[in-house]
């Protein structure tokens, strides 16, 4: 995955150009700024900053993460509305010190994690997280056109789904991309979440809550 990612870098945001994309994104957008006014945001996989800006826009400040160096150059390219900082950081790795974020953002990233490695995860990313902070995050749907476009390659025993990718330079990638859906994401974040609100767009789902008192302290 990260090799994929470092090699798609540069040509990354060119999905965004999809017109049947359009609606949709209007939407996240909107979601993203409402979600994160006046807050304190980490972001997870943060990737070339795209999502980053959107945040930015109300936000107080965010501190981005990413484990690739290429497109966490991008993103420092970028300006922005609030303070940002960056951070070279594995997304399953816990916090060092006290939460201190009262946003955390995960854009186009779930999809990506191994299932089998999903707890942990949550775990992570709540660790930096405080209680009552609100989390929002988004991934694409695996309808059927998407899976006209990109059929599954394979599952495994773990049951994840995984798809072929190729970029413009004719190199071929296989990377994780799982679907969820409102059952799936109340299974795996509800433990750890009050208020949760799911909406699904045409082409992707949408969740917001608010991280409970326990699941801040979890160890990782």
């Amino acid at each position: 995955m990260i090799t994929y990612y470092a090699h798609r870098a540069a040509e990354y945001e060119r999905v965004y150009g999809s017109p049947r994309w359009q609606d949709d994104l209007a939407q996240i957008r909107e979601q993203i700024r409402a979600a994160f006014a006046g807050r304190r945001v980490f972001e997870v996989a943060c990737g070339t900053g795209y999502w980053t800006r959107y945040a930015a826009e109300r936000a107080l400040a965010v501190h981005a993460t990413d484990v690739n160096d290429d497109t966490l150059a991008l993103a420092r390219a970028k300006t922005y509305a609030a303070p940002i900082s960056f951070e070279r950081r594995d997304a399953y790795r816990p916090a060092t010190e006290p939460a201190r974020f009262d946003g955390g953002l995960a854009a186009l990233w779930l999809s990506h994690v191994d299932l089998s490695r999903l707890d942990g995860f949550l775990r992570a990313f709540h660790s930096h997280l405080l209680p009552g902070a609100t989390v929002f995050m988004f991934d694409e749907r695996v309808t059927g056109e998407r899976e006209r476009r990109a059929p599954t390659s394979r599952t495994d025993e773990a049951g994840n789904r995984y798809e072929l990718r190729r970029l413009e330079s004719g190199a071929q990638f296989e990377i994780v991309k799982n679907a969820f859906d409102a059952a799936s994401l109340e299974r795996a974040i509800g433990p750890c979440a009050t208020g949760l609100v799911y909406r699904e767009l045409a082409n992707f789902w949408t969740l917001q809550y608010a991280v409970a008192g326990a699941a801040a302290s979890l160890p990782g």
